[in-house]
Formats: C-alpha cells, sequence, structure tokens
C-alpha cells in the first residue's frame, strides 16, 4: 500500500540572496542597429542576473544578447557585432548591458594594444620567447 503524501506548509524563512540580484521591474526599451529595430529587456531576476555575466566571461555573446533581446534580436544583434572591430564591439555591448540595467560602467574592458596581436588575440608565450631569442643573437 502506498502512503498517501503528506503536504506541509512549512515556510523557508531563509533570505534569498540572489533576490539582491533582481533588477527593477521596468519597461523594455526599443534600440536599433543598423536595420534590425528590437527591444532590450530591463527586468531580470537574479539567476538571470549571473547568466548573463557568465555568457560575457565565457565569449558567448549571442546568449547574452538573446537573454537581454531576445531570440531575433540577438541573433540580429551578434550578427551585426561580427561587421564591427573589437573596440565597436565591447563598446556596443557594454551599452547594451547598460541598457539593460545588467551591468553599469564597463561590463568588458578592452586588453591594452600591446597584449593584442593583430587580430586581438593574446600572443602565446613561444611567440614571445622567439622574439627574446632574436633579439639577443642581433
Amino acid at each position: 500500500m502506498v502512503e498517501p503524501e503528506v503536504i506541509t506548509d512549512e515556510v523557508d524563512d531563509a533570505f534569498d540572496l540572489l533576490s539582491v540580484l533582481d533588477t527593477e521591474d521596468l519597461p523594455p526599451v526599443p534600440v536599433k542597429l543598423k536595420d534590425a529595430k528590437f527591444d532590450i529587456r530591463r527586468s531580470y531576476s537574479g539567476e538571470e542576473s549571473i547568466q548573463f555575466g557568465a555568457y560575457l566571461r565565457a565569449d558567448q555573446i549571442e546568449l547574452a544578447m538573446k537573454l537581454i533581446a531576445g531570440d531575433e534580436g540577438g541573433s540580429a544583434i551578434a550578427r551585426h557585432l561580427g561587421d564591427c572591430s573589437i573596440e565597436q564591439a565591447v563598446k556596443l555591448i557594454n551599452k547594451l548591458g547598460n541598457i539593460s540595467t545588467l551591468t553599469s560602467g564597463e561590463a568588458l574592458a578592452l586588453l591594452p594594444a600591446s597584449l593584442r596581436g593583430m587580430d586581438g588575440a593574446l600572443p602565446s608565450q613561444d611567440a614571445n620567447a622567439t622574439t627574446v631569442e632574436a633579439s639577443a643573437k642581433s
């Protein structure tokens, strides 16, 4: 015989720390980027706030943009960011993060130009060692 499940009215009175990361309930902001027009959400749960930062840290820009602008808007943003220089893309992502209320200031910072290669990638340690060795031989 199966015992019936006992339902209790226990109240969990523990403070949910993630609620500190909830954003204010604000209406979306309409924006455009080239030929794309979409709304940027401005109301997020604490979990969504954490997820946005995680997407940015993992360089999952399209997922971050979909979180704030929906699937269609996020895909359009990501497509247009692909046409931008690194500096331009970072500036746009930071602005979108500010509009969304998920960030203030700069969520993404550019590395100093001396640390970026021609394509913006960090130089490998081997490349640096080769340069030092070549200079020493001169």
